[in-house]
């Protein structure tokens, strides 16, 4: 007796029937993922644009993450060069020979790339060597005559003058009085000297620090003077501003002169020095990490935004009817892990 073999129900039911139950039901999941997950307003274009501008601004702070990096790299050889060079001949036997000249060329080498600071670092870091990446360089300085809030107070009342040469039309007036708090002192000096763009600050207990935008002071302070009524400052004419500016080893190195405990101390600034730098070469790259993780973050949402606007649009009505089923299956099943590379390898 010869058995028919009889299709199961499952075989006997068409390809094209369960494509178009497929389909409708992958459309109804579709319009679910829809409603869940709703496309953001802003067009492909437009997210890939914004993309870009981001893009554009972590590559120019990496790009001067990566000249301070360089630039503390260098700072730091050249610090690390000297102390040696100081320690050898702190212990250097009394018939010892210490090369001067070489360490002053070390000297004028390192006041020299401390003084191109603001150029070889991409303007990221400030004289004191530290991170300023998000807000604009200070150049911070001592007036000669201006070092004390001692002596000023001291001096009692006079005027003071400041000429800003082209900068100003006139001359600002600092009127100070006997015997004035240091509060109110500092009032009055920076309520006038806040029109040539210069600060005033206490650093410390007694020592008064100037600070100004960092282009700006390179402008103004070969054209600053000031006139005074023989106190503080010369009557008879406006004296050109002594100014001393700063950094991170607090002025101009110079080779010691007077023994072993100068170059002690200077080894013991140049130590500090050096911990100061290592400590912004960790901060440094932390922020590099940092704006990597931020690039690839922001990346990776909105290629899942684009891809899910992409899918979309392909199950719209226009586009379903001359879509292929295996295309369109596959992109449904891509969805559990879509991407920008994802939907466009499939669409390709």
């Amino acid at each position: 007796m010869k058995i028919a073999k009889e299709r199961s129900v499952v075989a006997s039911y068409g390809i094209g029937v369960r494509a178009r139950s497929q389909l409708r039901n992958t459309v109804e999941t579709q319009r679910d993922l829809r409603v869940a997950f709703p496309i953001p307003a802003p067009s492909a274009q437009l997210q890939m644009e914004k993309i870009a501008q981001l893009s554009v601004q972590i590559n120019q702070q990496s790009s001067s993450v990566q000249s301070a990096l360089a630039y503390l790299q260098e700072v730091a050889e050249l610090l690390d060069e000297l102390k040696r060079g100081l320690r050898d001949g702190a212990n250097a036997s009394s018939g010892a020979v210490v090369d001067e000249n070489a360490l002053s060329r070390l000297v004028v080498r390192l006041n020299r790339l401390l003084d191109d600071r603001s150029q070889r670092s991409g303007s990221s870091l400030d004289a004191q060597l530290n991170l300023k990446l998000d807000e604009p360089l200070r150049s911070r300085f001592t007036i000669k005559g201006l070092e004390s809030m001692q002596a000023v107070q001291a001096s009692g009342s006079e005027t003071l003058l400041f000429n800003t040469g082209r900068y100003l039309p006139g001359p600002i007036a600092v009127v100070l009085d006997d015997d004035m708090p240091p509060k109110q002192l500092l009032y009055r000096i920076n309520s006038a000297l806040s029109r040539a763009g210069i600060h005033v600050q206490l650093a410390g207990a007694d020592q008064l620090s100037f600070s100004a935008d960092e282009v700006h002071w390179r402008k103004l302070k070969d054209q600053l003077s000031v006139q005074g009524e023989d106190k503080l400052f010369r009557k008879d004419g406006f004296t050109p501003i002594d100014s001393q500016k700063d950094n991170l080893l607090g002025a101009p190195l110079a080779v010691p002169k007077c023994g072993r405990e100068e170059t002690k101390r200077l080894i013991s600034r140049l130590d500090k020095a050096l911990q100061h730098i290592s400590g912004v070469v960790d901060q440094l790259n932390r922020r590099q990490a940092e704006s990597t993780e931020q690039l690839r973050h922001h990346e990776s949402k909105d290629e899942q935004r684009w891809a899910h606007d992409v899918v979309g649009r392909l199950f719209q009505p226009p586009v379903r009817q001359n879509s292929p089923y295996s295309r369109v299956a596959e992109i449904v099943l891509s969805q559990a892990q879509l991407s920008q590379h994802g939907v466009v390898g499939v669409l390709g």
